[in-house]
């Protein structure tokens, strides 16, 4: 299923693609790493290292901020680091500086190329996000120069991979084994997670008690299992439970509802955490790389669980959508997820132009009117965080939305990990029969310490206790060290490399010259170029050149300002966002994914001229005119 030990890369690279095998893939890895155990984030930012170490020419290694406990925030940077170009680098400061002041630096190489952020540990307790990034990076770094079309990825086009978006959260839970899904509240390593070792193990699980309000009770099949009550159950007080961890968390806020899309909701009220958006110190950095990076136009966060994905919006429905990017996210991506998924996918999807408009029938009587009017009920596997049949938006604040409505990207939230689709042995079972599944299946893991039997205890606030359950850097939200999150990893990695072959790629072709007169020093050109975007997907989303940071491509006729007049022509042609070579069901652009300029200028003496093409979210790219 997961095509471990033969190859991995063929099925979506296609035939012309030589696969690269196993065997070549271990040799050309430069930093081993193994999936055995979670890295938290000590292990993630000692990888992280060791690979910028390793791959000098290929990563760069960026702290972009701090967490409230004053951990370093890094992004991987990954792009060969000798290719592309950018605007500035080919069309000089017209008016430069001459005071003290300095003029602006050169941009960064990367900001020239086509990008895509890879996120994990949003939420501190959902490691398994960390882990999908290291192996997205080390698939990614040691295929370069073994496997043709992923050398030819990282030569045009650029990677940032965050695998620890919450520093602290992740410490916590995995270094020091109190769980923590939010940030610190705490801005001193000081006052780290309470950690009660009831029972001396020097392990640190779950705490269970009797508790007339509690919302748990003991399965009577498997008494290690605890089963969690419906709200409205009558269930005995007196055979009730609470469950606690054993070690206490920082209790910080939920950073992934801190960011500033709908995080005032539309009564005007607080939706999202934080005394206001972006007022977590991750949130913050995060922002900020984001904006300072409008390039980047795929973007994958990480979470846990369930095994499906979320596309935008969690605050709205998909009347605040373009329906162009609801075809791309849905048609395109969502069906090859459920592909790599083995699952069915909707009828529309298979076909489009007869099953969208069949579905709107069938939906007549729905009272989703977000599905009657796409067409089509979104599979659990691909969906939106929004309640589409109560029309309400349970989500504000979300890194998903800001994203997509205020950035112009292509954004998605994976959440990792269903224990039913999986583990083969826990194919189809769900409520208390997959629990006692799951525990069995633990039983028979040689060298698999996740799950404790429970044992008695003192508590200093709650009395007599049992400790055990999952482990507190585990959690049974995270897929299984080993062959388990191995299996995860690849899967997620083959749908990340799909989508990384999505981006757009702004191309120059032939660019002619016709001497029309000269006079003099001066010789009067009549020079057109073609212009196109050979990448699959569209060089923006649909309203992307309306959306702040973004704007249309532009291509440049550059040369000594002083030097060239444009009788005809400027030297800035905007182009607005181009069409990509991949068919969108439903659209079609008339002007498709090339444009033709052309200009008239007169130059004096022999200056060379430089067609430059350039795409906030495609890429620059640049060719020499040859007269």
């Amino acid at each position: 299923m997961y095509m471990k030990n033969v190859w991995k890369r063929g099925l979506l690279l296609g035939a012309a693609c030589l696969p690269l095998w196993v065997g070549d893939l271990q040799a050309a890895r430069k930093v081993p790493i193994s999936f055995e155990k979670y890295h938290g984030y000590t292990g993630s930012v000692t990888y992280l290292k060791a690979i910028q170490q390793a791959y000098p020419g290929l990563t760069q290694l960026k702290e972009i901020g701090k967490s409230a406990q004053g951990r370093p925030i890094y992004v991987l940077v990954i792009t060969n680091q000798k290719t592309g170009t950018t605007l500035d680098r080919e069309k000089k400061l017209s008016y430069e500086r001459k005071l003290e002041a300095p003029n602006p630096s050169i941009t960064d190489l990367d900001l020239g190329k086509s990008g895509h952020l890879l996120t994990g540990a949003t939420h501190g307790n959902e490691m398994t996000g960390t882990e999908v990034c290291l192996y997205f990076i080390d698939q990614l770094l040691s295929a370069y120069g073994e496997d043709k079309a992923i050398t030819e990825l990282v030569d045009t086009k650029v990677f940032y991979v965050c695998p620890a978006n919450n520093p602290d959260g992740l410490y916590n839970t995995v270094e020091l084994g109190a769980t923590q899904r939010s940030n610190s509240m705490y801005q001193d390593t000081a006052r780290a997670p309470q950690r009660k070792d009831l029972n001396k193990d020097g392990l640190f699980a779950q705490v269970r008690y009797k508790d007339p309000k509690g919302m748990y009770r003991v399965d009577s099949v498997d008494p290690r299992v605890m089963v969690r009550l419906d709200r409205d159950s009558d269930y005995p007080a007196d055979q009730r439970y609470s469950v606690i961890s054993e070690a206490e968390p920082d209790k910080g806020i939920d950073i992934n509802r801190n960011f500033p899309e709908a995080w005032w909701r539309k009564d005007l009220m607080p939706g999202g955490t934080g005394e206001f958006a972006t007022s977590a110190p991750e949130v913050h950095a995060l922002c900020e790389f984001v904006i300072t990076h409008p390039n980047i136009i795929m973007v994958n966060e990480y979470h846990t669980m369930g095994g499906h994905v979320y596309r935008p919006m969690g605050s709205a429905g998909d009347d605040q959508m373009q329906p162009r990017d609801v075809a791309v996210y849905d048609y395109i991506m969502g069906k090859k997820y459920l592909e790599l998924m083995e699952e069915e996918m909707p009828e529309a999807w298979k076909n489009p132009q007869q099953g969208t408009e069949a579905g709107k029938d069938a939906l007549a009587a729905s009272r989703n009117k977000y599905a009657k009017a796409r067409g089509y009920e979104l599979p659990y596997e691909w969906k939106v965080p929004y309640d589409e049949k109560a029309d309400k938006g349970p989500y504000y604040g979300l890194f998903l939305d800001w994203l997509y409505k205020q950035c112009g990207m292509y954004s998605i939230v994976t959440e990792l990990w269903n224990p039913a689709h999986d583990v083969p042995e826990l194919k189809g079972l769900e409520g208390d029969e997959l629990q006692r599944a799951i525990l069995a299946y633990l039983d028979k893991q040689p060298g698999q310490k996740l799950y404790l039997d429970w044992q008695s205890a003192k508590h200093p606030e709650h009395g007599d206790v049992e400790v055990g359950g999952w482990l507190g850097n585990v959690g049974r939200n995270n897929a299984y060290p080993g062959k388990v999150l191995e299996s995860i990893c690849e899967r997620q990695w083959q749908f990340d490399l799909f989508r990384s072959q999505l981006m757009p790629q702004m191309a120059i072709g032939e660019v002619t010259v016709k001497k029309q007169g000269s006079s003099g020093s001066t010789t009067i050109l009549e020079i057109t170029a073609e212009v196109s975007n050979e990448g699959k997907l569209p060089t923006g989303l649909q309203k992307t050149e309306q959306m702040a940071f973004n704007r249309g491509d532009v291509v440049w006729l550059a040369g000594p300002t002083d030097k060239l007049t444009f009788i005809s022509g400027s030297a800035r042609e905007k182009l607005g966002n181009l069409s990509g070579t991949m068919a969108i069901p439903g659209f079609k652009d008339p002007k498709g994914n090339k444009r033709t300029v052309r200009w008239v200028v007169a130059v004096e003496g022999h200056e060379k001229l430089k067609v430059v093409a350039s795409s906030l979210k495609g890429g620059t790219v640049m060719k020499e005119v040859n007269d």
